[in-house]
């Protein structure tokens, strides 16, 4: 079983700079097309994905977490300028084809950063023989450092984390990219990225940029463009209340443009604590409802906060049933306000009534995420569906609040869930064959003879929560070798 490798910080490099000659590249399929034809292939840019590693755990409880950093890596690279469709010469004994349509190949280079707090440092060899740069960052802002009273009293309370979570805001720095790209570790990538990145690059009267537009898929598609736009991203609408006009920003996606000068921005306002407690009207950043929704405090709520009010019309929402789909319930089953509310969107009404009341009677059409085609589907973040190596079907759990059942038996499509939950085990099986070519069969994929729901798990699953981990690369390994990158 594959687990986080446990290594004093003391033997760690501070730089996990490589040193010494490059590893030889093998040819195969993955490599990419410098590597292939020559060279005469050039990306746009180089675009940043990163993620945090943040509040970490030992032993079994972590099982996954570098098979999730592994298959995190290798949708990215899937969909990136470097990837060619492998040839019809696999030695699987299992058929695990995907359902993803293939799309136009992408005209962008990657590179992976993972911004480690200091806490989890011993885990960071693991990530660099992911192909992972390194940047051990401690949290920005400390409870000490904020002057508010009510968020230096509470803010170590918020969500997973408290005031480490600000680490994701690091992603700012990677300024020698022109795009950075923050992502939870339960994704996978399902098609490229290339229009994002395009409206983000070229000017907006550049024909790529204008093409772009048309083809991105908005969570509001009336409104208008900003001319400019710094950042994409997706709100928190499943756990949203049709009555409130302010939703969290999902915290497991973002595409920004790198700036110190942003990142300067979030760090004092945070260290300001002009936040009031409570959810609704009147409380969070500066009264303005950014309040008492998951993350309010931290990543969620800062995020939405400075894109909504410090930095208005350079954000763009996009369609949150295909980007960064978690594949939940979009409509409000209550318990409060149920029969007020009853089966309304979650978002906010749109549309004002002739006295300027919002107009909470037509907001009911809302597009069902539980059933969007998952060809259609840009990223998947897996949520409400369960995360894969935990190998659970996504049942509605018991709640202690008997109120809570209806909500819950409505949350999610379970035969939906588990076709998603299958993209990221074929991601899996992909990434283990490319892993046995490149090591020249001294890494032979895990067994895939578990027979709980084999259909969609793949038969890495010998039942509820019992996971087949990936076996680890030989040492020495360098994951060059696979990606030629």
């Amino acid at each position: 079983r594959l687990l986080l490798l446990h290594t004093p910080s003391s033997m760690l490099p501070k730089t996990y700079s490589n040193n010494g000659p490059p590893p030889k590249t093998l040819s195969s399929s993955l490599s990419s097309p410098q590597q292939q034809k020559g060279g005469e292939e050039e990306p746009v840019a180089v675009i940043a994905h990163a993620i945090s590693l943040i509040k970490c755990s030992k032993g079994p409880s972590v099982t996954g977490f570098l098979d999730a950093a592994a298959i995190l890596r290798h949708s990215i690279h899937k969909n990136s300028i470097h990837y060619r469709p492998p040839h019809n010469n696999s030695t699987s004994t299992s058929p695990a084809t995907t359902t993803i349509k293939a799309s136009p190949p992408s005209r962008y280079s990657y590179q992976m950063y993972a911004i480690v707090h200091p806490s989890c440092e011993q885990h960071a060899q693991v990530l660099q023989r992911l192909g992972y740069e390194i940047m051990v960052r401690d949290h920005p802002v400390k409870k000490e450092d904020i002057k508010g009273e009510w968020l230096r009293n509470h803010i170590e309370a918020e969500n997973c984390c408290g005031s480490a979570e600000f680490i994701k805001l690091y992603a700012y720095h990677l300024k020698n990219h022109p795009i950075a790209v923050h992502w939870d570790m339960d994704v996978a990538i399902l098609h490229p990225l290339d229009d994002l990145y395009d409206v983000m690059i070229f000017p907006p009267s550049d024909p790529r940029n204008k093409a772009a537009r048309e083809r991105i898929e908005r969570q509001h598609p009336e409104e208008k463009w900003p001319e400019v736009v710094d950042a994409f991203l997706t709100r928190d609408v499943t756990s949203a209340m049709p009555w409130e006009e302010r939703t969290a920003v999902q915290g497991g996606f973002l595409v920004a443009r790198p700036d110190v000068a942003v990142f300067d921005a979030y760090i004092n306002f945070i260290k300001e604590g002009n936040y009031i407690g409570g959810r609704g009207d009147g409380t969070g950043w500066a009264g303005l409802g950014y309040g008492g929704f998951q993350g309010a405090m931290a990543y969620q709520g800062v995020v939405a906060y400075y894109y909504d009010q410090l930095r208005p019309n350079t954000a763009v929402e996009l369609n949150v049933c295909r980007w960064n789909q978690v594949a939940a319930d979009v409509l409000w089953r209550g318990p409060q306000r149920k029969n007020e509310h009853h089966l309304q969107c979650r978002e906010h009404p749109r549309t004002l009534l002739p006295n300027g009341q919002p107009d909470y009677a037509s907001n009911t059409q809302c597009e069902d995420c539980r059933n969007t085609p998952v060809a259609s589907v840009k990223t998947a973040h897996y949520t409400a569906c369960k995360k894969p190596w935990e190998c659970k079907v996504a049942h509605p759990r018991v709640p202690r609040d008997k109120r809570q059942s209806y909500r819950l038996e409505n949350l999610v499509n379970v035969t939906y869930c588990m076709e998603l939950v299958r993209e990221w085990f074929v991601l899996r099986r992909e990434f283990e064959e490319a892993l046995e070519v490149a090591s020249e069969g001294k890494t032979k994929p895990a067994s895939r003879t578990g027979g709980y729901e084999d259909g969609y798990f793949l038969g890495y699953c010998h039942r509820e929560g019992g996971y087949v981990a990936m076996e680890p690369p030989p040492d020495g390994f360098d994951v060059k070798r696979i990606y030629g990158m």
